[in-house]
């Protein structure tokens, strides 16, 4: 691991390549852990040792350079704190797509907050699929109904990365409603949309769900396309497997 005083050196040089490292760097020692979902054991010992950089991360962040601003919204997000928040609410509203959809992304480290909440709310209604994507991604960490809908919105949004991230958002926290919903999405009118849909049904469905998705992958089923009927069996098989079903 950089030593601190190579970190320091970086984030504070006037050199953007220099300055760049810096931040993946800080990025990488306090980021939570994706598999996880934990902080390093070391993160409030880390930030306290880089506890004076917090005006310089700031600085960036309304800075003119899109690439540091990106990577400021990305450590923002792994720094915490009012400012972090404050900071991040301003860059998920920048005019530059990727700085917006980082910011919007690093916001599910704020799910108290009602600002952060409606941040990536907005966010899921962008008309650029990298910033929905973000979006659903961090939706999973805030809660109401509208959280909800949205990620059922997402779950069938027209870029696979967005259904995805909507997918494993509502696979953190499944509630015992969306076996009805997604239930109800096997007649979607655009059945190429339900990939998502499908892989989240064979990760969160029960024994009752095992059977209404072999009855919608039945080869007798010629209501639906082949690819969906497919689908739908894998999901099936999954559930069986997971609820050791025979």
């Amino acid at each position: 691991m950089s030593s601190h005083a190579t970190i320091f050196r970086e984030v504070r040089s006037a050199d953007a390549d220099a300055c760049a490292r810096g931040l993946r760097r800080v990025t990488q020692m306090l980021a939570t852990d994706s598999v996880h979902g934990k902080r390093p054991a070391d993160w409030q010992a880390q930030r306290d040792a880089l506890a004076e950089l917090e005006p310089r991360f700031l600085e960036l962040a309304t800075g003119a350079d899109d690439v540091l601003r990106e990577l400021v919204a990305d450590l923002l997000g792994a720094w915490l704190g009012d400012a972090a928040r404050n900071a991040l609410l301003v860059l998920a509203r920048d005019g530059a797509e990727r700085v917006r959809a980082s910011a919007v992304g690093a916001l599910e480290s704020w799910p108290e907050s009602p600002e952060a909440r409606e941040a990536v709310l907005d966010g899921a209604q962008s008309n650029k699929w990298t910033i929905r994507m973000r979006a659903a991604r961090a939706l999973y960490a805030f809660e109401g109904p509208e959280i909800v809908d949205a990620l059922f919105t997402a779950l069938v949004d027209d870029d696979s990365y967005v259904r995805q991230g909507a997918a494993d958002s509502l696979a953190r926290r499944p509630l015992p409603e969306f076996h009805t919903r997604l239930r109800r999405l096997a007649d979607y009118p655009m059945p190429h949309m339900l990939d998502a849909a499908m892989d989240l049904f064979g990760t969160i469905g029960n024994a009752e769900d095992a059977a209404f998705l072999a009855k919608t992958g039945s080869w007798l089923n010629l209501s639906q396309p082949s690819f969906v009927r497919a689908w739908a069996r894998k999901a099936a098989k999954r559930i069986r497997a997971r609820l050791a079903i025979r």
